[in-house]
């Protein structure tokens, strides 16, 4: 037995140098956070082999941060003061062992050397002896890697420094006599103890050795060619099902063919027979048009020598009148009749045409009068609304628009005549008038909305020139004293403070508020410019004040009621000129007030001076230029102006389009005395013709007309009937016409377009025809079809339907076939077959290929194939997976016999395995006593009756098809399911069995979630002591029992009562076991007792420190 005797740490978290020695039974406490985790850690990293900080203690917090830096660097705590952050140190973990049969002991543990950049290194180390006195510390300090291969080196024979864990590991458990790493996957699960939730699990992964899974990939490959071959075979079988189906449908086309064949035959002789009619019947119709021609024909001969006849009697008859005295009498008065007719119409048609033009020029002007007597009377439309009621009493009598209009004298038309003469006078004078005014409307607005833009734009509308002039003698005055010189307008440098006297400041300055303002010392200059220029702008008063003089002369005192203090200005040369102008001008509130002072005035614009009192017109006290608000007065005055203007012009509108209607009136001086008169002659002569015709028919009524009237009543007879033979004669001709043109038609189109379709008939049934063929089968059909329905047209009629029909049958049959060929085609890639071939040779010869080789070659191989796989099958999975299952039923007896030695209190415990009801069918199949007996296995036809579909099923389960494309889900099903069928606990369940004093007996997969913790506690316990007696071979006597029996616990009693810590202890000792146990300090006073060592880990605040105490200690 190989037993753990010391535990070295150096820097490690808060232990500077701790040999800590150990016993058989261990328990090692204190309180929470005092540092038992740290301990239990590091023992770890040197027993598991790892620096993984995954395996670090996580029973006691499972959401801990520990890291291996912090262990060594010390700062997990951020004011540790001790903290090895940013140095330069070497940190141990080492473990002494003792083998008590050979006498011997060897050190295994790990170096790590920090560096003060944060970078580590570790090497792991195994070496024959004990601990070092020194601890491998030198000079106070811990030995670097180096140092301690040469510190080995010298003292020890047999030491080994390790570059890989992996390496480390495999020595260790050579050292502990173990060569089985599920040692270290139990140890990891002893230490973090977590309470059982899958027994089946937990007792396959630490209980059992795992045999190897049974190697299946020859076994699918074999499984993939049987099913290859079952899969070409299959696609075989779909070939010759295609080709099959390509047969029949060809089948059905050759009897779609000779259905249409048949018909297409009866259809075109019943054609020909039809044609044969046609011609018949036209041959006919012309040889009748022939016959009824000739008959007319004499009829018109006979109408003719009627014609002829009547019109030589009609000729007599007229010549016999003729030469007749009272017939020449009555043609002469009937001809001058008609000529006084002729003359009246046409003098009546010019009469009125001339009245009804007067008549529109009537109205014409009597809606222009009334338009204009509608508008509203003004100065200028006064004297034309005169003139247009004297045009309406003068045009009066010419409304009705008839002749008669032409009886009276020229009075009235010489009345209408003047009267629409002074009309047109008066007209065109306002039109003239108007159009002046307009243009003066027009050219005001122009001014004033090009004042207004300026206004708009900060620019006052002065006077015109005065900005001209303005400019003009500034510049002569800069050229003449050689520097600018400031002008200004009066107007501009004013501003007045009462709104109220605004109107009377404007309007009693008037045109004095554009006088120009001028340094005094510039004035003589200024007066010789402006006298010499002021021609040039207008005849406006510009003014240049004089202020020096002004100021030289008078006395400026201003009134303090005066208007000048209504004004403020800025410039002094102004403040002098208003104070002289209106500082003698006293503001009055009322009109009395005015005649107590010499000069005074109103707000209102009442002027008292000279002893006269009179108003300021409203213009002036309206023309705003004075002031910042002038502006905006200007602005608004303009405006209105502007609207005023406009509204004006748009009155003015309907006036001017009345006054230019007016036109050159019609009656005119030659009009009445020429025109009028004229046809006040004509009237009267229409009158004498009225007379002439009267008298002329009186003469025509006392002629001796009786013979005459005769004569011309047997005349009027023979021409109706002459007429009429005409009218027969003609509607003959057309006849012949119609007939002549049918005959024509039937020789030159009918007969020749029938005789052509007969012949083309003919041929068609030649061409598709043979003599035999129509001999055998058509004639005779024929005949049978006119048997039944007596007539050409009618089988025609028939068959045609019947021939559509058909031949749409055809070309579904047709390309039924082409498509099943080309699919097969497409199915087939080796296929080169003509698809659209009308004969089925290539496919039929295809199909007997596959009947009668092919197919019963790859039937053959399938059954070979199959029995290769089957025997694959049971050599390398059904045998493996027994062999595996009986392995692990032997490993659970074995351990079942060491519970029966091991009594837990009153209870006892055995593992149980059986099979898993979920695979039954494939636990029952695994272990058949039949397939290992005999010659054929699994072949044997009793065993295929009862497993060959499961058989085929785990086939499909673990296998795919070769030329199978798997996604990613179908993949990982397939692995899933490989891992699943390939692995024996797939088919077996296991579980815990307890049994009281009573022999009760508890699964304990039944009771896991109904105990207490200390009775869920205890079957972990249990079975990993058992996993860790049967891992170290404890019952084995012989050399490979000498083995390391170190089991290490944290928590596993922290719920468990007294009894059960005794009890556990005791089965530990009875097991030859030795353990470091993890627990809190409440369970002290039930362990201490039994303990071989307690190990107390005590912190004071940045130190940990462990405190032993042995048995003696707790007597």
């Amino acid at each position: 037995m190989k037993k753990l005797k010391k535990i070295l740490l150096i820097n490690w978290l808060y232990f500077s140098k701790e040999l800590i020695e150990v016993g058989d039974v261990n328990f090692l406490t204190g309180k929470n956070g005092a540092g038992k985790s740290t301990v239990i850690d590091a023992l770890q990293i040197v027993l598991l082999g790892e620096t993984n900080a995954r395996n670090f203690n996580q029973a006691a917090n499972e959401k801990s941060q520990r890291t291996l830096d912090g262990y060594l660097r010390a700062d997990m705590d951020e004011n540790n003061p001790y903290s090895r952050r940013g140095k330069d140190f070497s940190s141990y973990i080492a473990c002494e062992f003792q083998d008590e049969v050979e006498g011997n002991s060897f050190v295994t543990g790990v170096v790590f050397d920090c560096r003060s950049d944060g970078s580590r290194q570790d090497r792991f180390f195994i070496y024959v002896g004990t601990l070092p006195e020194n601890c491998f510390v030198e000079n106070g300090e811990a030995m670097e890697i180096p140092a301690l291969r040469r510190f080995l080196k010298q003292n020890y024979a047999r030491a080994e420094i390790y570059d890989t864990q992996k390496e480390y590991r495999r020595n260790m458990l050579s050292r502990w006599n173990v060569h089985n790493e599920q040692v270290l996957r139990m140890m990891k699960k002893a230490v973090s103890f977590r309470p059982i939730v899958d027994i089946q699990k937990f007792i396959t992964e630490n209980i059992c050795d795992i045999p190897d899974k049974p190697d299946i990939e020859a076994m699918q490959q074999n499984i993939r060619d049987y099913k290859r071959q079952e899969l070409l075979a299959q696609k075989q079988e779909e070939r010759l099902a295609a080709l099959q189906e390509i047969g029949r449908l060809y089948r059905e086309m050759q009897q779609a063919v000779e259905r249409r064949r048949v018909q297409t035959f009866l259809v075109l002789w019943s054609k020909k027979e039809m044609e044969q009619d046609q011609i018949d019947w036209a041959e006919l119709e012309k040889k009748d048009c022939i016959e009824k021609l000739a008959a007319i024909e004499a009829s018109i001969r006979e109408i003719s020598d009627q014609i002829t006849m009547k019109e030589n009697r009609r000729r007599e008859l007229d010549l016999a009148c003729a030469q007749s005295s009272v017939f020449q009498e009555e043609e002469k008065l009937r001809s001058r009749k008609q000529g006084l007719l002729e003359e009246q119409e046409q003098l009546r048609q010019n009469l009125k045409s001339l009245a009804q033009e007067i008549r529109r020029e009537a109205l014409r002007l009597e809606e222009l009068c009334n338009a204009i007597l509608r508008q509203k009377e003004n100065e200028l439309l006064s004297p034309v609304q005169e003139a247009a009621r004297g045009i309406l009493q003068a045009y009066s009598v010419f409304g009705s628009g008839d002749e008669e209009m032409f009886s009276h004298s020229l009075a009235p038309f010489e009345n209408a005549r003047k009267t629409a003469a002074v009309f047109s006078d008066v007209i065109r004078s306002a039109r003239h008038r108007l159009e002046d005014r307009r243009a003066e409307l027009k050219e005001q607005r122009d001014e004033k909305s090009l004042a207004l833009a300026n206004l708009r734009k900060g620019i006052k509308d002065y006077p015109k020139g005065l900005l001209q002039l303005k400019g003009r003698l500034a510049g002569e005055l800069q050229r003449q004293v050689g520097k600018p010189v400031a002008i200004h307008i009066l107007a501009d440098v004013l501003e007045v403070t009462d709104e109220l006297w605004c109107g009377a400041v404007e309007g009693y300055l008037h045109t004095q508020k554009f006088y120009l303002l001028i340094d005094p010392a510039y004035y003589r200059t200024a007066l010789s410019v402006f006298n010499r220029i002021k021609n040039e702008f207008g005849p406006s008063s510009f003014g240049l004040v004089d202020v020096g003089k002004l100021r030289e002369r008078e006395k400026i005192r201003p009134r303090e009621d005066s208007l000048a203090k209504k004004v403020e200005t800025d410039n002094p040369l102004a403040r002098s000129y208003v104070d002289y102008l209106l500082g003698r001008v006293v503001c009055c509130d009322t009109v009395q007030q005015l005649r107590n002072f010499k000069i005074a005035i109103t707000a209102d614009g009442m002027l008292y001076q000279g002893y006269v009192a009179r108003p300021i017109p409203r213009e002036r006290m309206n023309d705003a230029f004075i002031g910042r608000r002038a502006l905006g007065q200007r602005i608004a005055r303009l405006e209105e102006e502007i609207t005023q203007i406009e509204q004006e012009l748009r009155d003015e509108e309907p006036v001017g389009q009345l006054l230019v209607q007016e036109k050159e009136p019609l009656f005119s001086r030659f009009f009445v005395q020429n025109t009028i008169a004229e046809k006040q002659t004509a009237y009267l002569r229409s009158i004498e013709i009225t007379t002439e015709v009267t008298d002329i028919d009186d003469q025509l009524s006392k002629l001796d007309l009786l013979w005459l009237n005769e004569q011309r009543r047997t005349i009027t007879a023979l021409g109706n009937e002459i007429i009429v033979l005409n009218d027969e004669k003609k509607q003959k001709t057309i006849q012949i016409g119609h007939y002549e043109e049918r005959i024509r038609h039937l020789d030159a189109a009918v007969l020749p377009d029938h005789n052509r379709q007969h012949a083309e008939t003919e041929d068609r049934l030649e061409e598709e025809f043979s003599p035999e063929y129509r001999d055998n089968t058509g004639i005779p059909r024929y005949q049978q079809e006119f048997a039944r329905l007596k007539r050409a047209d009618m089988i025609h009629r028939n068959f045609s339907n019947r021939l559509e029909q058909s031949v749409n049958e055809l070309e579904t049959a047709r390309n039924k076939l082409f498509t099943a060929r080309r699919e097969y085609a497409d199915r087939v890639k080796s296929c080169s077959f003509h698809v659209e071939a009308m004969d089925n040779h290539e496919y039929e010869a295809e199909q007997r290929l596959l009947e009668e080789s092919e197919l019963p070659q790859y039937r053959e191989k399938i059954v070979k194939a199959r029995e290769s796989a089957m025997e694959q099958f049971q050599n390398d999975f059904l045998a493996k997976l027994k062999s595996s299952i009986d392995q692990v039923q032997d490993q659970v007896r074995n351990l079942n016999r060491a519970l029966r030695q091991a009594q837990f209190g009153t209870d006892r415990y055995q593992f149980r395995v059986e099979r898993n009801p979920d695979y039954a069918e494939y636990y029952d199949m695994i272990m058949a006593p039949e397939l290992m007996d005999g010659e054929m296995g699994l072949l044997a036809l009793p065993f295929q009756e009862k497993y060959g579909p499961l058989i085929e099923k785990l086939f499909s389960q673990i296998t795919m098809a070769d030329d199978t494309q798997l996604n990613a889900r179908k993949q990982s099903e397939l692995q899933e399911n490989i891992q699943r069928y390939t692995d024996f606990r797939t088919y077996l369940k296991f579980d815990l069995e307890t049994t009281d004093q009573n022999g009760a007996k508890q699964l304990l997969s039944q009771t896991l979630n109904t105990k207490s913790g200390g009775e869920t506690q205890t079957p972990f316990y249990i079975a990993v002591l058992a996993s860790f007696a049967q891992l170290y071979r404890v019952n084995d006597t012989s050399s490979f029992g000498n083995t390391v029996r170190l089991v290490v616990f944290d928590e596993a009693f922290n719920k468990m009562d007294s009894d059960r810590i005794i009890e556990s202890v005791r089965l530990l000792r009875k097991m030859g076991l030795q353990a470091i146990i993890c627990t809190p300090p409440d369970k002290v006073s039930d362990i201490m007792p039994i303990a071989d060592r307690t190990l107390l880990v005590n912190k004071e605040k940045y130190r940990m420190h462990i405190l032993s105490f042995g048995k003696e200690m707790t007597s």
